[in-house]
């Protein structure tokens, strides 16, 4: 989940979203299922925002709004987009519902004590790896000594890379270089040696472009929770039954996208937008590469609290949190949710 969390004040986050937010009002009519107990009384608005541009990693949720499965858990979803968007602040400010952020953030914020609190799953695993050119490196070890790009000095990259290093005995060995999103341009110009992704975005770029690479998929040797949805604690008391469906409609449209890749597909091009035919394939593989990060063996959306307990250890053995501290702190079970 690229870019999900930077610092800014709720209210100029906010002038920043897209201007037309995509909403589940005028969605065609549902194709299966139903309310879990019963037609809901109202429609009820619940207002997510993730901090980047509509993309098919984001497809569940189109494929909830276009099925109907939001509505039929009397959800209107409304989703406003935006890079930098700080779902934190929005969310400790009440100015949305829900936010999409990478996990290993809330863990961070967790040793502050900002009352937000993961209530569903999005990513089971973490998408983070590292990729070089083939003839640059053929294992971990041929790093040393050579550059390695990350977008930012911070954020879900810079910690996949120094869970990375650490493995690999590397941080003292390979140089670091802030490189900002041109991961693709810096690696194939061979400004860099190799250049910290997003499994389900610039490998499959690359693979397409023709160049071997080695890659190393940081959830190969971690267990850091990938990306999930975060509410606070303020708003999950007030609305715990609206969240409740919230989940069991995100949980159908995940599986239902699972089932249904191609239509699936389709469904997200028309909110994505600006996708050239010849793109497609590319963005289908988009697709499939996200799916790879959904099931979990207790079903879509499952908060895993063991993997969480093991992701803040993680953090704090890198330094990046005071000490590490129980998962309860930052997971919130939903009643009614499963």
């Amino acid at each position: 989940m690229n870019r999900l969390h930077r610092a800014a004040a709720a209210a100029l986050v906010l002038a920043a979203f897209v201007a037309a937010p995509l909403t589940a009002r005028g969605a065609r009519e549902p194709v299966s299922g139903a309310p879990a107990s019963g037609a809901p009384a109202a429609v009820e608005k619940v207002h997510l925002a993730i901090g980047y541009i509509p993309h098919v990693q984001f497809t569940p949720l189109y494929v909830g709004i276009a099925q109907g499965f939001y509505r039929q858990e009397g959800i209107d979803l409304e989703i406003s987009y935006g890079f930098g968007v700080d779902v934190f602040s929005l969310l400790a400010a009440g100015s949305i519902d829900i936010g999409l952020s990478d996990s290993d953030q809330l863990v961070l914020a967790g040793s502050k004590g900002l009352g937000l609190a993961a209530v569903f799953q999005y990513y089971q695993r973490y998408p983070v790896s590292i990729v070089a050119k083939k003839a640059t490196a053929a294992k971990p070890a041929d790093l040393a000594g050579k550059v390695i790009g990350t977008p930012e000095m911070y954020g879900t990259s810079y910690i996949g890379l120094q869970l990375f290093l650490k493995k690999y005995g590397l941080a003292d060995r390979a140089k670091v270089e802030r490189i900002g999103y041109t991961q693709l341009e810096s690696l194939e110009a061979g400004r860099v040696d190799a250049v910290v992704c997003f499994s389900n975005n610039e490998p499959i770029v690359l693979a397409a472009h023709g160049v071997p690479i080695s890659e190393w998929l940081v959830r190969d040797f971690s267990t850091m929770v990938g990306a999930s949805f975060i509410s606070s604690r303020a708003i999950i008391a007030k609305r715990a039954d609206a969240l409740a469906r919230f989940y069991r409609a995100t949980k159908k449209a995940m599986a239902w996208t699972m089932d249904h890749r191609d239509e699936a597909f389709r469904i997200a091009l028309q909110t994505v937008g600006n996708v050239k035919s010849e793109e497609e394939p590319l963005f289908r593989k988009r697709l499939d590469e996200t799916c790879e990060l959904f099931p979990h063996p207790k079903g879509f959306g499952y908060l895993d609290r063991a993997r969480w307990e093991k992701s803040i250890e993680e953090l704090a053995a890198l330094g990046l949190v005071p000490a590490a501290y129980p998962a309860d702190t930052i997971l919130a079970s939903i009643e009614g949710a499963r």
